[in-house]
């Protein structure tokens, strides 16, 4: 591979977006290509520690604050690894990116305009864009259940999960309304069986390497 392929799985809390990312890093590992598996929040041992003021549902930070440990924590994983791992001719799988600040800073929280929150995200990540991102569909009445109850960091779930399913309906609403305006790039993955998911997961990612 001359250059590394971006990979990015995106939803609402409890799509199955880290049980498909750990699906494809498997089935691509044992194939012999080199690859990477990380997150967002929390990819990097900095990243670790804004993860926790983040989700930690006794923390209470305003809105603005919330945001900026985002970018930052983004902007660290970037720099010390997506970047490099892509350099070096690696496939990257991450649990979340910019998109999720899109939709749950910009469009739920609606904490500023999205074009201006689009460009400080681009700008944390360097312009750094997926060359594919998984949409993992979920209706928040199934999904955010699912969420709070496998959460291992914080019993009956973090400080976002926390809010509810309204909030995480206008997620979804969001998330939707991002994948026609990123539409190049992103693929919606309706809510199914895992295995026909990471099947038809593993196809796409395939034919996208093969090309």
């Amino acid at each position: 591979m001359k250059k590394g392929i971006f990979i990015v799985f995106e939803g609402p809390d409890g799509s199955g977006k880290s049980t498909q990312a750990e699906m494809l890093y498997n089935s691509l590992s044992d194939e012999g290509y080199s690859c990477i598996i990380t997150q967002e929040p929390g990819g990097t041992h900095e990243g670790q520690k804004m993860r926790e003021i983040l989700l930690d549902p006794k923390l209470k930070i305003c809105p603005k604050s919330e945001l900026f440990l985002f970018l930052a924590d983004r902007a660290e994983h970037v720099e010390r690894i997506i970047h490099p791992s892509l350099k070096e001719g690696k496939i990257v799988i991450c649990s979340r990116y910019f998109y999720s600040t899109l939709v749950y800073q910009g469009i739920a929280r609606q904490i500023t305009d999205f074009k201006f929150l689009e460009k400080m995200n681009l700008f944390a990540v360097g312009g750094k864009q997926p060359d594919i991102v998984f949409y993992l569909d979920v209706l928040p009445e199934r999904g955010l259940p699912n969420a709070m109850n496998t959460s291992s960091s914080f019993k009956g779930g973090d400080r976002i999960e926390r809010e509810g399913v309204h909030f995480q309906e206008r997620v979804r609403e969001g998330y939707l309304k991002l994948a026609t305006h990123y539409r190049k790039i992103f693929v919606v993955i309706k809510n199914g069986p895992i295995d026909e998911i990471q099947k038809t997961v593993y196809t796409l990612t395939k034919r996208r390497l093969s090309a």
